[in-house]
């Protein structure tokens, strides 16, 4: 390791770390910042030759993997940047032309992913109609975007927020601030409030082989709910979120503070590539593996393998 390379270590470490901590943030940001935080291992690196460059930085993807492991976007983006420096780094053997390549990479994956986003946000605004009545759970950005397109569009549409901790009330100050009416409930009421809506839309942290999804509670009681109610539950997210380590139903655990959803409960999951079904996640995810496949470089260190 060169000449400061403990200082940026310990740096680098703490901003690790922070992702690990944050509650607060949805999985779209963190895997933003997970990205960012492989850029700066990138920038600051002092080592002098490419094997040392490489190792330093699948020495932090393997790190940010195992921090937030039921975070799919994470993996998924991290990995992604990894394959891609990797895969250059067999053409490339210039230190300081792949640090060049690593950066721009890690500027054009966080822009994929924003933008992805906003795809997301648009497709689901394209199933809300004028009148709606919508429920929601936890805090997704991707969610509040759809909502405030639609508001946008000229759909005057009412929100029902479950508490969720203090997600609900984060939700409604941002739908408010949109000129969007927001009605704030206890997540115990959810079986008495159900009926008033007519489409229940959540986010996810990770959406799984078969089509179940992982998210912040209580989204599994409030998928419980609509389904009895015969109310649609679509899955608002971009496909970097999709689980592409090939776990199938309950073998991703949820952290704490998140449900699973099984597929049966999911209408469906809106991507900025459109709607798809549950059962038609397996093909996304077949489609997407190749970027993971570089796992077992990075580290066998994921708990939940």
């Amino acid at each position: 390791m060169g000449k400061g390379g403990l200082a940026v270590d310990a740096e680098i470490e703490e901003k690790i770390e922070e992702i690990g901590r944050d509650r607060e943030h949805g999985a779209g940001q963190l895997s933003r910042q997970a990205i960012g935080v492989m850029r700066l291992v990138a920038e600051r690196s002092q080592v002098e030759d490419v094997a040392q460059f490489l190792d330093e930085l699948t020495r932090a993807a393997s790190k940010l993997i195992q921090i937030r492991p039921a975070m799919a976007s994470i993996t998924n983006g991290v990995s992604r940047f990894t394959y891609e420096v990797l895969g250059k780094a067999e053409q490339e053997r210039d230190l300081s032309s792949l640090r060049s390549f690593a950066l721009s990479k890690a500027d054009e994956l966080v822009k994929n992913l924003v933008e992805a986003a906003r795809k997301a946000a648009e497709n689901g605004a394209e199933l809300i109609e004028a009148g709606d009545r919508l429920a929601t759970c936890s805090y997704s950005s991707t969610v509040c975007q759809a909502f405030a397109l639609a508001k946008a569009r000229g759909k005057q549409i009412e929100v029902i927020a479950l508490e969720s901790g203090s997600y609900g009330q984060a939700t409604a100050h941002e739908l408010r601030s949109k000129g969007i009416p927001v009605q704030v409930i206890p997540d115990t009421a959810i079986e008495d409030e159900i009926f008033r809506a007519n489409k229940v839309f959540v986010g996810a942290d990770a959406i799984l082989f078969d089509g179940s999804l992982i998210n912040g509670s209580p989204s599994y009681e409030l998928s419980a709910a609509a389904k009895r109610a015969n109310v649609p539950f679509y899955s608002l997210c971009e496909t970097t979120k999709f689980d592409v380590r090939r776990y199938r139903g309950k073998s991703l655990r949820p952290e704490r503070g998140f449900d699973l959803v099984p597929h049966h409960l999911v209408t469906a999951i809106v991507t900025e590539e459109g709607m798809i079904e549950p059962r038609g996640v397996a093909q996304v995810v077949r489609d997407l593996a190749k970027y993971v496949e570089i796992l077992p470089v990075i580290g066998r260190g994921n708990n939940s393998s």
